[in-house]
């Protein structure tokens, strides 16, 4: 079982307010090596903040943050920016940059963070499109990609920094159902090779079939978390229960 593994990412009291609306209300969280957690919940529930918040894209809030046993403070722009090469970010808007073609936006990132040389990032970036299908695609501008051709450089772009941790947020929500699992194969892939995901989705069955722990947040606080057998078949929460008979049937 995963939760035997080490814990990898540990959250406590996240807090977090826009004006005097509280969207993340005292979030505790651990996330352990190799494990997926997707986190499910209504819109407006604080789940897409929560994953922003752990890759400093929503600063301040209050709490704590500890990846592999090492805190890190949000105030502190050394430490937050070592914590964000660790942890990859996929958007539900790709994301992508419209001036470069597939291959500068791979390597941009890896290179301006010194983490490899120029020569070494393209060939990690090409190896890694070779994976998803894409690398007669690496000269190629994004707006000569398909929504789901987009999305899936987008993932492998997070990968070509080598993270701990990759977090979706909702990453097929902007796509055609007809493509979306072009996309969820990619993510299918990754937890077999035992990467640590947080996925924010509406997708129950990626959800049912490849988490380890499913989340259910609502007012920005965490209701429930099980594994997905006992969350979908046995809630326990009644709000919990009442989304998920409006939604699974």
């Amino acid at each position: 079982m995963k939760n035997d593994h080490p814990v990898l990412l540990c959250v406590r009291d996240m807090s977090m307010r826009y004006g005097k609306t509280q969207v993340l209300n005292q979030i505790d969280l651990d996330i352990h090596k190799g494990e997926v957690v997707v986190v499910i919940g209504p819109s407006g529930s604080g789940k897409s903040t929560l994953v922003r918040c752990l890759n400093g894209l929503e600063n301040p809030f209050e709490g704590t943050i500890q990846l592999n046993g090492a805190p890190y403070d949000a105030r502190n722009h050394e430490q937050w920016s070592q914590l964000r090469n660790q942890i990859g970010m996929v958007f539900q808007d790709y994301s992508l940059f419209p001036h470069l073609n597939v291959l500068k936006n791979m390597t941009l990132a890896p290179v301006l963070r010194e983490k490899y040389t120029e020569d070494e990032a393209e060939r990690i970036a090409l190896e890694l499109l070779e994976r998803v299908q894409l690398r007669h695609k690496a000269s190629s501008m994004p707006a000569q990609l398909s929504g789901g051709q987009q999305q899936r450089v987008a993932i492998v772009r997070a990968l070509a920094m080598c993270p701990e941790i990759m977090l979706f947020d909702e990453p097929t929500s902007a796509l055609d159902p007809e493509i979306v699992g072009e996309v969820l194969a990619v993510m299918k892939e990754l937890v077999s090779q035992g990467m640590t995901m947080i996925v924010v989705t509406h997708e129950m069955s990626f959800a049912r079939e490849v988490a380890d722990k499913v989340v259910f947040m609502d007012k920005g606080e965490i209701l429930e978390a099980a594994s997905p057998e006992r969350l979908f078949d046995y809630p326990q929460h009644e709000r919990v229960k009442n989304f998920l008979g409006k939604i699974l049937h």
